[in-house]
C-alpha cells in the first residue's frame, strides 16, 4: 500500500472515530423521587441504578424507566431531568405504586388435579420491595401449606437476591401405563407421599445480565403403602421412618429478561447442577443436571412470542425427585402423566392483546408443548436403594429404558390470560389443549399461585 493510501486510511479512521464518539452526558447532582405512596424513595433510586455523580445520556432515561417497570411495583413510571447548571442535571423519577397486597382464592383445574385454596401475598414489604406469600391448597394431587419470603434487593442492592421458603405437602402420586397415545390412561400404582421442607437461596446479578445462585434444601419425606385397589401394590418408595433429603443446587447463567406489564422481553440461558449425598446431610445420593433456555420477543408493540426449552438429566433419582411432565407442563395430557430421569421439552407461546376494560387486560395465547421423557438405564432388579440400603424407587414391571422406552408427546392449543395493571394480582389463565398423540382435548384453569 502506498504512503498516500495509508495517509488517507488514517484520516478516514480518525473521522469515523470522531463521528461515532458520543459526548459524555450531563452529571447528575441529585436524584429526586416523586409520587410513591408506599415505596421508599431509596428503594426507587436503588432500582434506577443512578446516583449523584453519575453521567446520564438522554438514551439512559429509557433504560431507567424499563428497570423500574420491570420490578412489578409500579403501574406508571416517568424519568426526566431538570437542569441545575452547565452540564449538570437533577434526575426526577415519578412513579405510581401498584396496590401491593392481595388476598385471593386459588384454583387448579386440569385432568387428574382439581382443587383450590387461599393466598395472601405482599409484594412490597415496608416499602422496600421485599415479598412475602403464604398459601393453603387442597387438591386431588397436591395439598399443603406454603410460605415464602423473597428479598430481590438485599442490603439495598438490586444485584443481591435472597429467598427463604417452607412447605408442608401431601402428594397423591399416580403412575400410568406407558405411552402417550392412550385416550384415558389407567392408573397402575397410586402412592401417598407426605413431606416437609425448607429451602434458602442466595443469588447475585452482575452487569445486569449474569446471574449465579446457590440453593440449599432440607426435606423430610415419608411414603405410605400403595393403594391396594390398583394393579401394582409393591411400594415405589420404602415405607417406615421418614427419610432426610438434603441437596445443594448451583446455577449460573445469563438473564436479560424484563416483564413490562404483560409482555416479557429478553433472554435467559442457565446451567444448573444439584447434588444430594451424606456430605450435604442427606440420606440419599443422587445428582441432577439442567440446561434452560427462555426467550421473550416483543412483536407489533403489544404482541409477545415466548419460547422455552429445557434439557434435564438425573442420576439415581429417588421416586419423589424424578422428572415429570404432563398437565400444565405439557398441556393435552394428564397431570404428571410421564416420569423418567431424562427430559427434553420445548414450548412456544404467542400472546396477543384482545381488549382492555380500564386496568383489566384480556390477552389471547396460542401454544405448542413438546416433550420427550425417558429412562436412561434401569437396574436389572427394578429397584434403586439409598445409602442405608432402603428402597427409594421400585420401577413398574413394564418400564423400559433407552430410546425404545422413551415417550414423545405434543400438545397444541389456545387460551386466555387476564392481567390487572394496577394491582399485584396473580395471573388468571384458562387453556384448551389437544393431545396430538391421544387425540383428546383437555382443559386447564389456573388462578393464583400454585405452591409447587
Amino acid at each position: 500500500m502506498s504512503g498516500r493510501a495509508v495517509k488517507w486510511c488514517a484520516v478516514l479512521m480518525l473521522v469515523a472515530g470522531r463521528a461515532g464518539a458520543q459526548e459524555p452526558g450531563p452529571v447528575v447532582d441529585e436524584v429526586v423521587v416523586r409520587g410513591p405512596e408506599k415505596t421508599l424513595p431509596a428503594t426507587v433510586q436503588a432500582y434506577s441504578r443512578v446516583d449523584a455523580g453519575d453521567t446520564l445520556a438522554p438514551e439512559d432515561l429509557e433504560k431507567v424507566e424499563r428497570r423500574l417497570l420491570a420490578t412489578g411495583l409500579f403501574q406508571e413510571v416517568r424519568a426526566s431531568t431538570e437542569p441545575t447548571g452547565p452540564n449538570h442535571v437533577r434526575l426526577v423519577l415519578e412513579v405510581e405504586d401498584k396496590a401491593s397486597w392481595v388476598v385471593a382464592p386459588t384454583f387448579a383445574l386440569s385432568a387428574a388435579n382439581v382443587g383450590g385454596g387461599l393466598l395472601y401475598a405482599e409484594n412490597n414489604l415496608w416499602g422496600r420491595s421485599k415479598k412475602f406469600a403464604t398459601a393453603a391448597q387442597v387438591s386431588t394431587a397436591e395439598s399443603g401449606l406454603f410460605a415464602g419470603y423473597l428479598d430481590p434487593n438485599l442490603f439495598g442492592l438490586p444485584q443481591l437476591r435472597f429467598s427463604l421458603e417452607g412447605q408442608l405437602r401431601s402428594d397423591r402420586v399416580d403412575e400410568y401405563q406407558p405411552g402417550a397415545g392412550q385416550k384415558e390412561p389407567a392408573v397402575v400404582r397410586r402412592t401417598r407421599l407426605n413431606s416437609a421442607s425448607i429451602a434458602a437461596e442466595l443469588g447475585v446479578m452482575l452487569f445486569e445480565r449474569v446471574r449465579a445462585a446457590a440453593k440449599y434444601r432440607l426435606m423430610s419425606i415419608d411414603a405410605k403403602s400403595p393403594d391396594p385397589a390398583e394393579e401394582v401394590t409393591e411400594p415405589a418408595f420404602a415405607t417406615g421412618p421418614a427419610q432426610r433429603d438434603a441437596s445443594l443446587r448451583l446455577m449460573v447463567g445469563i438473564d436479560t429478561r424484563q416483564n413490562l406489564h404483560a409482555v416479557m422481553e429478553g433472554v435467559n440461558l442457565e446451567a444448573s447442577y444439584e447434588v444430594s449425598n451424606p456430605g450435604v446431610w442427606s440420606d440419599f445420593r443422587y445428582e441432577r443436571f439442567g440446561l434452560l433456555y427462555r426467550h421473550g420477543l416483543r412483536l407489533f408493540d403489544e404482541h409477545n412470542l415466548v419460547l422455552r426449552g429445557e434439557a434435564a438429566a438425573g442420576v439415581d433419582l429417588p421416586f419423589h425427585q424424578e422428572l415429570v411432565m404432563g398437565g400444565n407442563s405439557l398441556r393435552g395430557f394428564l397431570h404428571r402423566q410421564f416420569r423418567g430421569d431424562t427430559r427434553l421439552s420445548f414450548t412456544a407461546e404467542y400472546h396477543f392483546p384482545l381488549f382492555t376494560i380500564r386496568s383489566l387486560s384480556f390477552r389471547g395465547v396460542g401454544f405448542s408443548d413438546t416433550g420427550l421423557m425417558a429412562w436412561r438405564d434401569l437396574p436389572d432388579d427394578d429397584a434403586l436403594l439409598d445409602v442405608n440400603g432402603r428402597r427409594v424407587r421400585g420401577y413398574l414391571p413394564d418400564s423400559r429404558s433407552g430410546l425404545k422406552g422413551a415417550t414423545l408427546a405434543q400438545g397444541l392449543g389456545a387460551g386466555l390470560r387476564l392481567y390487572l395493571r394496577n394491582i399485584v394480582l396473580p395471573l388468571v389463565g384458562v387453556d384448551a389443549a389437544y393431545g396430538v398423540n391421544s387425540g383428546e382435548f383437555r382443559f386447564y384453569l389456573v388462578a393464583g399461585v400454585n405452591p409447587s
